[in-house]
């Protein structure tokens, strides 16, 4: 993990440059900043007092570094639903992926399952082989490392498979246990969740650490946040006219956004929360 020093002397940006670097050091002056970087080799600075180096360690500004590179300092379970289809769940994903330091190993576990392969599978170009179906016939923790797919040096995938009769007998309790394996090697997971609710949606909820709701704001998707037992973020994607006086009656958390790639840093503001 990066080592972060923050040199401030404005509380307000201290605590703005702490939901991004949880684990970094904090100092209010620059002579304070003198004696501590001689003690500790740190990777950047972020400070609005400095110009562009300090010591010779570069030095950034919160809102420079604020929609890219994200740190994780804790394990996070992430879990994305939808109460409908064709909100922006694939692009939510693999934004979050992609905005993650590349020091972060991050899996993607998707249970979008359906015959011919899921909208992730297809948006990633991912080969057909390997997928979850494979682990389940072992159930074990060395095959289920095997059955991954390494998208990039920090980003591996458990996917979908082709058909759905691959997956049938999959339970909430293998669920449980795909979280288990995954927590000895990754610092984040992130379930790609299909539009209903069922014991495998149930299991990967009850494991996650933070939800996220991708909604339009229709009357149907309303109806069905009253009935959903936990609590979330919903990310409302250009809703329909209306929707907010029925978000309210909900105490709904939520966020209003256009573009999921040009606005995730609002969502992670809530994921490092």
């Amino acid at each position: 993990m990066m080592k972060v020093l923050i040199i401030s002397n404005d509380r307000e940006y201290i605590k703005r440059a702490k939901k991004n670097y949880v684990d970094a050091d904090v100092v209010f002056s620059t002579e304070s900043a003198e004696i501590i970087v001689r003690k500790n080799r740190y990777d950047f600075i972020v400070s609005n007092m400095l110009g562009k180096k300090f010591n010779n360690i570069e030095v950034k500004d919160i809102e420079e570094y604020k929609s890219k590179n994200f740190i994780t300092t804790k394990q996070e379970v992430i879990a994305v639903y939808s109460f409908k289809g064709g909100v922006g769940k694939t692009t939510l994903v693999k934004t979050l992926f992609e905005n993650f330091n590349k020091d972060v190993k991050v899996l993607i576990v998707d249970l979008n399952f359906q015959d011919g392969g899921s909208d992730l599978s297809f948006a990633l170009d991912l080969p057909v082989l390997p997928h979850i179906g494979m682990w389940l016939r072992e159930r074990i923790k060395e095959s289920f490392f095997e059955n991954l797919i390494e998208y990039s040096p920090n980003v591996f995938i458990l996917q979908s498979p082709p058909k759905v009769s691959l997956v049938k007998d999959i339970s909430g309790n293998d669920i449980d246990t795909i979280v288990k394996f995954a927590r000895s090697k990754f610092d984040v997971i992130i379930f790609d969740l299909p539009d209903e609710f069922n014991e495998i949606v149930k299991a990967a909820l009850d494991n996650a650490s933070k939800i996220i709701v991708l909604s339009q704001g229709t009357k149907g998707e309303l109806a069905r946040m009253k009935e959903f037992p936990y609590e979330y973020l919903t990310l409302f994607i250009k809703p329909e006219k209306g929707f907010g006086k029925y978000a309210k009656m909900l105490n709904l958390k939520y966020e209003i956004i256009d573009n999921i790639k040009k606005e995730i840093d609002r969502v992670y503001d809530f994921i490092l929360l």
